[in-house]
């Protein structure tokens, strides 16, 4: 009886939601390893859902993360569709060389500030340090993802191995058992890409 009485309105909203939003999330990334245009709206979904799920369990750079995923899966959904006049021409291919010097130091020093900026405005955020650090990583994969650059899969990948402690030591099982798999879907997507790169040959 005492384990039903805690069984709340309160209590289970956040865990179906989460567990709707871990759903769609699973979908579209397996999309995405299928090179699926609509891999974008159903991603847009998912953040959107996502966003309430992670401000409410202070996870606060998560939350703005969906909220920039929104944007950057708009800009990927339009660069994918048919209505980009050049999309014929956007096959998957390697980073380019410069960017392979660029990216880092772009990233650190985005990284920095974000730290600092979090830090200061979110005192009670749960693992800000590690949170702002996949926050970053995250927007750096997307991005790459949305230049069908093949190596944004290596990105999720390591981004998707530390969420999974994150996530459990942050009470967000559901979320966390998510990016488990999402290891092994991110490692399909990069076996897909390069497969289909072969192929473009």
């Amino acid at each position: 009886m005492a384990l039903f009485s805690t069984l709340t309105l309160e209590t289970l909203l956040p865990i179906f939601w989460e567990t709707i939003a871990a759903m769609l999330s699973l979908w579209c990334v397996w999309l995405a390893a299928k090179n699926n245009v609509m891999n974008w709206p159903v991603a847009m979904v998912a953040s959107v859902i996502y966003a309430y799920v992670f401000y409410q369990n202070r996870f606060y750079s998560e939350t703005y993360l969906q909220i920039l995923f929104f944007a950057f899966q708009t800009y990927g959904w339009w660069f994918w569709s048919e209505l980009n006049p050049h999309k014929s021409e956007k096959t998957i291919q390697h980073m380019p060389s410069l960017f392979r010097i660029i990216i880092p130091i772009v990233f650190l020093a985005v990284y920095i500030i974000w730290l600092n900026v979090y830090l200061y405005f979110y005192p009670d955020a749960q693992q800000p340090f590690i949170d702002a650090f996949l926050t970053v990583l995250s927007i750096t994969a997307l991005w790459m993802q949305a230049r069908r650059w093949v190596e944004n899969w290596y990105l999720w990948i390591l981004a998707d191995l530390f969420y999974v402690p994150m996530f459990f030591i942050g009470n967000q099982y559901i979320t966390s058992a998510l990016y488990a798999v999402f290891v092994v879907l991110a490692t399909k997507g990069l076996m897909m890409w390069r497969k289909e790169m072969t192929l473009q040959k």
